[in-house]
């Protein structure tokens, strides 16, 4: 009963959000001035760019509720530890660590179940390998001493640089973690390297969500539980201001208007910081569209005189977030410790040890956290106790409360929230249109009757028009018939006057012919 209603509700989410798109085709076609008008266009709600973007929210919502997906944005500044965070939340590193940006390009990570080892699909490649053409040949022109003077280049950006030098491209498909890492990685390096050469990134190319990459995994947290109608995947957003591109905030604000719900990472050493509060904006300008968690990480860095949980739960919510957020909804953790915790727990359960510290440099990481300072190699042949330590770890990372709340929930839910995003999504567009027509229905009916009483004071001027016309032309008349007359008299005059010089010519037969002749010339 509850999936078949599930199945009916998601079909009629889909046909509304079909005739949206439709009557946005329709809107699209409407002018929105009059043609040949040379007036500048102002930015309306639902100009071009605009409708283009509604567009785009439109055909996210139904790929969603096609596949019933709920996608959870996750937002945070680089050294809040976003990416440690997903990488405790999935239950394994799916995401590199490093101490600079990297998050350039929105990812998705979606719960996969039976997907023990990730899988990164990157098919929309092509604008990459464009940039590498670009690339390649600025390379050879550039003067490499100055490029090292606004640009770091370590072994990954020097392998890059010669990876693009020697027109490697991009694969579309990575298997493993290590592939998926160097991928991550190189994207990243290539969005510093364009700017350190002053090529733009094709980041517009990458607006649209089935455009960046997805890596597909099972999440350890959710492994041999109840399968759920409804999908659970993860969108690793871009930072504001990341890797000093600012433009990427339009990128994070779209990206989070077209989330099922936020998590925001925020950094319990550094909350009242501008970076953090870069975030913090960024989320309030979603408002109460989407549901909103915050995680508090590095919250193991809490000494005798800081904030304990409470009071930072009330800061967050009563001053920070300004009262858009509550209390439960705001988790203080320790991301690294629920990693490392939750790490070594799935090693010990699937290996049934740990790895040699040598070889993956995050058991020393585990050890020291676990164990403390004065660790010994000798300690991790101790299974009994490893295992023991890494469940008190993991308790007092404080992962298990949001996991539970938050991770569980979600995948339990996933379809609802799916629904719910679509719901809400057309709901605020349907009103937004409605305001729209109405105040274009309300310009068409003002207009109409302005242009009613222009017709009529038309008519009113023709009808006097033709009046002055007819008075006018009698006048015209008139005055012509006198200057007629008075030429008609002129002329008779001239005319009896003519005669009579003559005839008093011809009669005075004594006068000189010469003289006659002058009198006629000057006559």
């Amino acid at each position: 009963m509850y999936t078949q209603t599930l199945y009916e509700l998601s079909q009629e989410a889909e046909r509304l959000l079909q005739l949206s798109r439709q009557q946005l085709q329709l809107l699209e076609k409407m002018p929105l001035s009059v043609p040949g008008d040379d007036a500048p266009q102002l930015a309306l709600p639902w100009s071009q760019p605009n409708i283009a973007e509604r567009h785009a929210m439109l055909n996210n919502e139904l790929r969603k509720i096609s596949r019933l997906e709920m996608v959870l944005a996750i937002v945070g500044t680089m050294k809040a530890g976003k990416s440690t965070t997903i990488n405790a939340i999935v239950g394994t590193e799916v995401l590199p660590n490093r101490n600079r940006p990297m998050t350039a390009l929105p990812t998705l990570i979606r719960h996969t179940p039976g997907q023990k080892e990730p899988v990164l699909h990157f098919s929309h490649v092509a604008p990459i390998d464009c940039l590498i053409q670009q690339l390649q040949q600025r390379l050879r022109d550039c003067d490499i001493k100055h490029l090292t003077d606004v640009l770091e280049i370590d072994k990954d950006m020097r392998a890059l640089m010669q990876r693009i030098e020697n027109g490697v491209a991009f694969e579309k498909y990575y298997l493993g973690a290590q592939p998926i890492f160097h991928c991550l990685k190189s994207l990243n390096d290539l969005v510093r390297l364009a700017k350190a050469l002053d090529v733009d990134f094709p980041f517009s190319a990458y607006a649209a969500i089935e455009h960046i990459p997805v890596i597909e995994v099972e999440f350890v947290h959710l492994a041999g539980l109840e399968s759920y109608p409804g999908q659970l995947t993860l969108l690793d957003t871009p930072g504001p201001n990341e890797a000093g591109q600012p433009h990427l905030q339009k990128m994070l604000n779209q990206q989070l208007a077209r989330a099922s719900a936020v998590l925001a990472v925020l950094d319990y050493t550094q909350l009242k910081s501008i970076s953090d509060e870069e975030v913090r904006e960024a989320i309030l300008a979603v408002g109460q569209s989407v549901p909103l968690y915050v995680l508090v990480n590095k919250f193991d860095q809490q000494d005798r005189n800081s904030d304990d949980a409470d009071q930072v739960r009330a800061l967050i919510s009563g001053t920070l977030m300004k009262g858009c957020i509550t209390p439960q909804q705001i988790f203080p953790v320790s991301s690294m410790w629920g990693y490392l915790a939750n790490r070594a727990r799935y090693e010990l359960a699937n290996n049934g040890k740990l790895p040699p510290p040598e070889q993956q440099r995050w058991v020393e990481d585990f050890a020291h956290a676990a164990l403390g300072r004065r660790w010994r190699h000798a300690d991790l042949a101790d299974l009994e106790h490893i295992r023991h330590a890494a469940d008190q770890l993991w308790e007092d990372s404080l992962f298990a409360q949001p996991i539970q709340a938050l991770l569980h929930a979600a995948y339990a839910n996933a379809s609802l929230y799916a629904l719910r995003s679509a719901a809400h999504k057309l709901l605020n567009y349907a009103q937004q249109a409605r305001e729209y027509l109405d105040f274009r229905a309300h310009g068409l009916n003002v207009a109409c009757e302005q242009l009613r009483q222009n017709i009529h004071q038309i008519e009113e001027s023709l009808q006097l028009l033709q009046l002055n016309q007819a008075q006018v032309s009698g006048e015209i008349k008139h005055e012509i018939e006198l200057a007629l007359t008075s030429a008609n008299h002129f002329l008779r005059q001239q005319q009896d006057a003519l005669k009579v010089q003559l005839a008093a010519l011809f009669q005075d037969d004594s006068e000189p012919l010469s003289e006659i002749r002058t009198r006629c010339e000057t006559l």
